[in-house]
């Protein structure tokens, strides 16, 4: 379903909001994680998309945090059997772990890379991002943004794949940025990291690009803060208005965006009807001119 925009959230719902975000991530976050901070790995990819689509000049991208991968069954019968998402040219996903990531890929038929950024306590299994693309994915690269969580040293990466769109080089970034752990300007140096590795990527590669992710924006300041950012650097916030896209408690909140350069949408919405995660999927079809 589409959501129509809405009004900013109220002071006590953002407080209530918080409380609930930030005292989850005190039980799961406040034990040390081992990170990965080799630039290079590790890597996990695989090739499962049987053949290249035909292009019609339009591509559908979602993003999706499905939560430490724990549900990844019902987060395929979600992608599968969704309109809003199934056949989907991207998906960008976050908490992912190597299995959960080559279960989609292997089940709906596509490419992946995948890059964690740590091994995480909460479960012990490795915790990062994935972009599938039923594309060739022919280049890729994990980028570690600065800053490391202050209860934990966890660090947060981009995954990049640069995927090319019947002979079109699109870099796509799935990208988790940090909590509230953070300071506001820590968490606008991850952005600013972002936005010049679009910019970088754009100058080398391609006149197109898309990132998206769970990018914990909890109030209306740090959303503002996201997307003016990243809209300097030339990328349009394409899922703007599509409503909330995470639920703690019967509390809602916009954490999770698609942003993309010279790609303006043809529609954009937020899948709510999904129980594989506390975050929803954020879906658009972008229009390849």
């Amino acid at each position: 379903m589409v959501r129509g925009r809405r009004l900013p959230l109220p002071i006590v719902l953002i407080t209530t909001m918080l409380a609930l975000i930030v005292g989850s991530f005190v039980l799961i976050s406040n034990r040390s994680v081992t990170n990965y901070t080799n630039p290079n790995g590790p890597k996990f990819e695989g090739d499962y998309a049987p053949e290249q689509p035909p292009f019609d000049g339009m591509l559908k991208a979602v993003t999706w945090n499905i939560a430490f991968a724990e549900d990844i069954d019902q987060a395929i019968v979600t992608l599968q059997d969704t309109e809003e998402l199934q056949g989907a040219d991207i998906l960008m996903l976050q908490e992912m772990d190597e299995a959960g990531t080559e279960k989609i890929a292997q089940a709906l038929g596509y490419n992946y890379v995948y890059y964690p950024a740590s091994l995480h306590s909460h479960h012990g299994k490795n915790f990062g991002n994935a972009v599938l693309s039923r594309w060739p994915i022919v280049d890729s690269a994990k980028i570690i943004l600065p800053h490391k969580n202050p209860s934990n040293g966890q660090i947060r990466i981009a995954a990049k794949a640069t995927v090319d769109v019947d002979g079109q080089l699109i870099p796509v970034y799935s990208v988790h940025t940090e909590t509230f752990w953070l300071g506001p300007e820590q968490r606008k140096d991850q952005i600013e990291t972002l936005a010049q590795e679009a910019a970088l990527a754009l100058a080398e590669e391609a006149d197109y690009a898309v990132i998206g992710g769970d990018f914990n924006t909890l109030t209306p300041d740090s959303t503002a803060a996201l997307t003016s950012i990243l809209e300097e650097a030339g990328l349009e916030w394409i899922s703007r208005g599509v409503g909330e896209t995470v639920d703690k408690a019967g509390v809602g909140a916009i954490l999770d965006h698609i942003f993309a350069i010279n790609m303006p949408p043809l529609s954009s919405g937020v899948y709510t009807e999904t129980s594989a995660s506390d975050h929803y999927p954020v879906w658009a079809i972008l229009n390849l001119d």
